[in-house]
């Protein structure tokens, strides 16, 4: 069907449809859907000015848009070497490949230094010096037919250390039965 043919045939449909003919007599005759009929009887009228158009709307964005975009600029300098340069910063290199090699470099770490902000002030604190773990002195429980240890149960300095750097890593583990934190 040519577009001549099925302006004609939209034009007819928009007739009948204003003549009073249902939509969905329409179209089963035209082998459309109801709604498409609809559509074409609301754009006649629209430009026809009997209704005002309606706005047309973009459809919501799926996901946030990015940052804005980075864009490195190389050029040669006076001197005769290459610089990559960017609106915060400027690296050079005698080629260009080891120019924008600097600058990305250098831009990353700017980046995440910017991002890791926050996390570096909270573990830049000074920790509270710890000491180290105390041997068992609660009642204890001797049962019969087993030999007692000749001295308390202590950790080895290896593991003691491991339990010091791991304390002083992570926050007290929070239970329902509550939180006994040792204080050392």
């Amino acid at each position: 069907m040519t577009t001549h043919e099925q302006t004609a045939r939209n034009a007819e449909i928009v007739q009948r449809r204003l003549g009073g003919e249902t939509t969905g007599v329409l179209a089963r005759e035209y082998g459309m859907t109801p709604t498409r009929i609809g559509q074409l009887v609301r754009r006649h009228r629209e430009k026809a000015g009997e209704i005002p158009a309606r706005p047309r709307t973009k459809a919501p964005a799926k996901r946030e848009k990015a940052a804005e975009r980075i864009r490195p600029r190389l050029r040669k300098d006076e001197l005769g070497l290459w610089e990559c340069f960017d609106a915060g910063m400027s690296r050079r290199g005698e080629t260009p490949r080891e120019a924008y090699d600097r600058w990305l470099n250098a831009s990353l770490v700017s980046e995440f230094d910017k991002q890791l902000a926050p996390y570096a002030a909270k573990v830049a604190k000074a920790p509270e010096p710890i000491e180290p773990e105390q041997p068992y002195r609660g009642p204890v429980i001797v049962i019969p037919g087993t030999k007692a240890a000749p001295r308390a149960l202590t950790m080895s300095p290896a593991m003691a250390l491991a339990a010091q750097r791991a304390r002083a890593a992570q926050e007290p583990l929070r239970s329902l039965a509550g939180i006994q934190e040792r204080r050392a």
